[in-house]
């Protein structure tokens, strides 16, 4: 018996021997074979520091940061008491283990079998290995590799780097990947600012980071938080005390927006569709961060120019629209509850606040805001609300608040800077403002709609008809070709076929200057002086400033009044080459690349250095001299008659310096409004106007609309610098003439001017030359000629 026994015993043993021998065999030879396909040290050492898409502005300050969110910070940065809770409670032989934890494997196991829930096994250096790789394969396929790449990590790295890597990789919901962004999405605060709960919770997390986090249910995380804190107790990481004040203490995580420091969603938008085109779905995980031509102060102007603009200056004044919907309360049910319940759902647009309507008095009214407080809006906030009929009328005009509001009713309500409140509205109005550099085309500031949470639309870049806007081009290609401000052109009734431009007064003028025409934006001037010029002489100077005019028909007339379509940033970057004296810029957001590996190089920059181009930067080249430095500068005289003279003479009231210009632009319905205007310094453009265009009603116009936005946005950005006039060029003589003929004066005659004229055109010393014949009239065209060139 005991020899049977014995005989037994020996089979077992060789049995046992032979298969183990056998799984070294299979483990090794697994080993072999999953070796070359696991990731190289230097694959993975360097993973933390990637980064997503950040977006700043030209002095250093976050407008956007696109992709999961990760801000790796060292070791070193890492509390201590906030490593101590990830290793209780995921890994507590993290120290003595060689990254993989055989008893806690047996464990899993052993649990699994008897179907209860006895901790997983997998190690802190394990869960690394399947967040650094494997994300293609299969869940067993992933499971066999984490054990041998575990292995290799510890061989290659030391514990604080594992920890360190892990803790900056791991995903802890709510978009944040790594622990200090996860501090900020949390808690709005760096990781070393956290104490004990905040680090429990965090750690609490990681199990199951989108159902357990403490936005998505906050009961639920708080009991694993307190978990945690029990697993911390028991490996004597804390104390007695520590413990109970943490598990008393309430936790105040709320969701935290991504640290934006300056609001610019289109110019965000915009980075990202160009770095889209060029480097793909790199631009969202290898670091890529980008400085933009932004100036952060005249983007906040800009935002606010626009959106009160849209509120103040045309929507208020066409009329209330009502309401957006009355929220109905339930017999049984409590109304406060009720109207915070539906205010849930509501954001923030532009200025407009969302609130309900909680009383309504004879001239006032109290509102609920969205976080629980009662403002009241008085008479003054009231009265402007009479009913919108249409975009010509809006009546009758308010007598008491029951006129206009109901209690229940969902409204917006505007908060002046005096801390006050109004009534408002979304206006259904859009438009967009773009300011450019003269000296190199930068971008300082760009708003592409009313909120870009509204619509993604961006109208800075999206081509309208820019109206009168386009008519300096007429008149300055004119200019080119030997034209002068005095020149004579005839406002008097014109036809072709069956076109007949009208001028917006509907009335004529008779023989006027073509400065006094393009100051009071006289149509039928321009047309004459587009169809004595010729297409193939106006459209390509007006490319020469940047306008894309291939498009353009070659035979239609309204070319001239601004028919054809052109995006705002081209007509600021149009004006701020007039401003600079003809030298070519282009508008340009993109000022700087740096990615992982370094710097991405860019194309070289053109500046308008005129003389003094021997200090330009070495990646910036001379910009190019498109027109004659006098044309532009005899142009911008022009402009700056329209602010003294013409339709921008509101901008000459409010803002008195003499280094402005502009022109305003109105289109037929009128259906789009424009305002373009310059220093030397910047140069700014303002679009108004329906995204399916439509009337905007009979009295608005150019300078109804973007002039006075316009004005916000340039007074603010003008405050406290000093004129910068156009440099002005030799080869130019003053001489004095007559305001309405044109022609030369004597000091003592009435209603004279000094006009500008190039030397060559100096009426004191040439003789008057021929006018050319207008090209493609019809020969049935009875017409007294129009133009008369006054040397």
């Amino acid at each position: 018996m005991n020899s049977r026994i014995k005989t037994i015993i020996r089979g077992l043993f060789w049995f046992g021997i032979f298969c183990g021998s056998g799984g070294v065999m299979v483990a090794a030879a697994g080993f072999l074979y999953l070796s070359p396909k696991l990731p190289s040290a230097e694959s993975y050492r360097h993973v933390q520091l990637e980064t997503p898409l950040r977006i700043f502005t030209a002095d250093n300050r976050l407008i956007d940061e696109i992709g999961i969110r990760r801000d790796p910070i060292p070791y070193e940065q890492i509390p201590p008491m906030m490593i101590n809770a990830v290793i209780a409670s995921e890994d507590p032989r993290f120290y003595s283990h060689s990254g993989v934890d055989i008893r806690g494997l047996l464990r899993g196991f052993y649990g699994f079998v008897r179907g209860i829930n006895l901790g997983g096994g997998s190690t802190i250096t394990m869960q690394l290995a399947n967040n650094i790789s494997f994300d293609s394969d299969s869940v067993y396929s992933r499971k066999l590799k984490e054990i041998p790449f575990a292995f290799r990590i510890q061989r290659e790295l030391s514990k604080e780097e594992i920890i360190t890597l892990y803790l900056n990789l791991i995903y802890f919901g709510s978009g944040a990947d790594g622990i200090n962004a996860a501090a900020y999405a949390y808690y709005g605060k760096p990781i070393w600012e956290l104490e004990l709960p905040q680090f429990a919770m965090l750690t609490s997390v990681l199990p199951c980071p989108t159902p357990c986090n403490p936005i998505a249910d906050p009961a639920r995380a708080t009991q694993r938080r307190n978990v945690v804190l029990t697993k911390m107790y028991d490996e004597d990481m804390i104390t007695r005390a520590e413990y109970e004040q943490a598990i008393n203490t309430p936790d105040n995580a709320r969701r935290h927006n991504r640290r934006i420091e300056v609001s610019a969603p289109y110019v965000a938008e915009m980075v990202r569709q160009e770095l889209y085109s060029q480097f793909g779905e790199d631009i969202y995980r290898k670091g890529f961060d980008v400085r933009t031509s932004i100036h952060s102060d005249k983007q906040a102007v800009a935002n606010q120019a626009l959106s009160n603009g849209l509120e103040e200056y045309y929507d208020k004044r066409h009329g209330y629209r009502g309401p957006q919907r009355h929220i109905e309360v339930a017999a049984d049910a409590d109304a406060r509850s009720t109207w915070l319940q539906a205010l849930e759902g509501e954001q923030l647009l532009g200025n407009q606040h969302p609130a309900v309507v909680s009383s309504v008095a004879e001239r006032e009214i109290e509102a609920l805001l969205q976080d629980g407080s009662t403002v009241t809006v008085t008479w003054q906030g009231l009265s402007w609300a009479a009913p919108f009929i249409d975009r010509g009328r809006a009546w009758p005009r308010p007598e008491r608040a029951s006129d206009i509001v109901q209690t229940g009713d969902l409204v917006r309500l505007k908060q002046a800077a005096d801390g006050s409140w109004s009534l408002g509205q979304i206006p259904d109005l859009q438009g967009a403002i773009v300011s450019v550099s003269p000296d190199n085309g930068d971008i300082l500031a760009l708003v592409g709609g009313y909120d870009f949470a509204l619509s993604q639309v961006n109208r800075a870049i999206t081509p309208r008809p820019p109206g009168s806007g386009f008519k300096p081009f007429v008149y300055g290609a004119a200019l080119e070709q030997g034209y002068t401000p005095a020149s004579i052109i005839n406002d008097a009734a014109f036809a072709r076929g069956d076109y007949r431009p009208r001028n917006f007064e509907n009335n004529f003028a008779g023989p006027i200057t073509l400065r006094t025409a393009l100051t009071n934006s006289r149509n039928i001037p321009a047309v004459r002086l587009y169809e004595q010029l010729g297409s193939d002489v106006v459209l390509p100077f007006a490319k020469r400033f940047g306008i894309e005019t291939d498009h353009f028909p070659r035979v239609d007339l309204t070319v001239a009044l601004g028919s054809q379509d052109v995006p705002p940033i081209q007509m600021a970057g149009a004006f701020a080459t007039i401003a600079n004296g003809g030298q070519k810029v282009t508008p340009t957001l993109i000022k700087q690349i740096r990615t992982l590996d370094g710097l991405v190089p860019l194309p070289v920059q053109s500046v308008a250095c005129g003389k003094h181009c021997e200090s330009i930067a070495f990646n910036e080249m001379p910009a190019e001299q498109v027109v004659d430095a006098r044309v532009a500068y005899v142009l911008g005289s022009m402009l700056r008659s329209v602010i003294e003279e013409g339709s921008g003479r509101r901008v000459g009231r409010e803002i008195p310096r003499k280094d402005l210009m502009g022109k305003t632009g109105t289109t037929n319905g009128p259906t789009e409004l424009w305002f373009t205007g310059f220093n030397r310094d910047v140069a700014t453009s303002v679009f108004i106007g329906f995204d399916q265009p439509q009337p905007l009603g009979e009295s608005e116009q150019g300078a109804t609309v973007p002039v006075p936005i316009w004005i916000d946005y340039m007074k603010a950005v003008l405050e406290g610098t000093p004129e910068r006039m156009m440099e002005r060029p030799e080869g130019l003589v003053d001489r004095l003439v007559n305001k309405q003929t044109g022609r030369s004066a004597r000091p003592d005659q009435a209603n004279t001017m000094f006009e500008l004229f190039m030397e060559e055109n100096d009426p004191t010393q040439t003789a008057a030359a021929p006018v050319p014949a207008p090209r493609n009239a019809p020969e049935t065209e009875d017409e007294e000629p129009t133009i008369e060139i006054i040397f």
